[in-house]
């Protein structure tokens, strides 16, 4: 995550949102588009818009054939019913994500999927997502609201978030995120990835960039935090103690055991959570190096520096999430449960404290928070 001198602990924060944008994309494994309005690919139309155009003009005969079961699209063309804006939120390998609008003037986001890109692989990824979003029902998860499908492209209908986690990392002081925030951003975190496994469901993909932030910036709610992109998500096997195999994901937070190809299973998910967890206390990516080979020596042998962790609570959390032994690794539900302890703990003690102390904290965490809607407001755009 980002860029940092690793000679140097001093200097060891994100240099820069330049530089930390270009490790992420340029070290994914596999790309996923945004339905957020993020300021790192808000303005890539003529790049997106051109290649958009050409896929359209070079369409073969094998693109009319319908990819997606009938019984969860619409088969018609999508712009009868929304109009696609020219601002582009995302830029994948197959596809665009734009903002839109319906004809009551509500906004979405729409990954539009050109289907004459899609190999073999792409197309199962497809099917897979489109089949998992008619299911998803959990206020973690980003509403999927209609697929459509016609003769060139697959366009599925999203909420629109403002930006992404990501983008706040980058934003704030010091690229931290402060204590109290990170501790309700993690607890949305956990319950999300704690629900899909309910539902027997591995994302492999959890990254900051595949959490939107959703705010209300009339009613000057909290934001909250969604999970996006099911495009890599396996299914648990069915027989425990079984693995999986070929794992598709994100360099950064890929979990130990998926290096070598050698079997996972869902705690690779608590694995790249408590990476995110990381990212957020200390602006910092703990495996940094100059190559990928370096990068996963790192991930399988570095030694984590959690003394970047202020809060011995979440530093020991932080701990249990990033074992490197599967089986002492911590799970999601378990995480979930001790983030809440230390959150009331942390009331607790804010209560307890005389009542200067605590307008104080009260003070600082509002102005945390403010910061954080400052930064989100800078990035929403439509």
């Amino acid at each position: 995550m980002g860029t940092c001198d690793s000679s140097q602990e001093s200097t060891q924060k994100l240099i820069s949102s330049q530089n930390f944008n270009s490790s992420m994309s340029n070290n994914s494994f596999s790309s996923s588009s945004l339905p957020t309005m993020s300021s790192k690919n808000i303005f890539q139309e003529k790049s997106g818009l051109m290649r958009l155009k050409n896929s359209s003009s070079n369409l073969s005969s094998d693109s009319s054939k319908y990819i997606l079961p009938k019984e969860i699209t619409i088969r018609e063309d999508i712009t009868k019913k929304y109009k696609l804006g020219k601002i582009m939120l995302g830029d994948g390998a197959t596809s665009l994500v734009y903002v839109a609008e319906n004809f009551e003037k509500k906004k979405f986001a729409i990954k539009r999927i050109f289907k004459d890109n899609l190999t073999h692989h792409h197309k199962n990824s497809v099917v897979t997502e489109a089949k998992i979003c008619q299911k998803l029902n959990n206020e973690r998860i980003i509403k999927y609201y209609e697929i459509y499908e016609d003769l060139h492209y697959i366009n599925i209908v999203m909420e629109l978030g403002h930006t992404d986690l990501f983008e706040l990392i980058i934003n704030s002081p010091s690229y931290i995120i402060p204590d109290e925030i990170s501790i309700e951003f993690l607890i949305e975190i956990f319950e999300s990835i704690d629900y899909l496994h309910s539902e027997n469901i591995i994302h492999c993909d959890i990254k900051p960039e595949n959490y939107v932030v959703i705010f209300d910036k009339k009613k000057n709610t909290i934001p909250h935090l969604k999970l996006i992109d099911f495009g890599n998500i396996r299914k648990m096997p069915q027989n425990k103690g079984q693995k999986l195999y070929n794992f598709s994901g994100t360099k950064e937070y890929m979990a130990p055991e998926a290096l070598d190809n050698t079997g996972f299973d869902e705690k690779i998910d608590e694995w790249a959570a408590g990476i995110i967890m990381y990212n957020m206390l200390t602006g910092v990516d703990p495996f940094n190096a100059e190559d990928d080979m370096d990068y996963k020596d790192n991930i399988k042998f570095k030694e984590i520096k959690f003394n970047y962790i202020k809060n011995e609570k979440l530093r020991e959390l932080n701990k249990k999430l990033l074992n490197r032994y599967v089986k002492n690794r911590i799970s999601v539900k378990e995480a979930l449960q001790e983030i809440k302890i230390i959150k009331e703990e942390k009331n607790n003690i804010n209560k307890n404290n005389n009542d200067n102390n605590n307008k104080n904290d009260i003070k600082e965490n509002d102005d945390n928070w403010n910061i954080i809607k400052n930064k989100i407001s800078l990035v929403n755009l439509y």
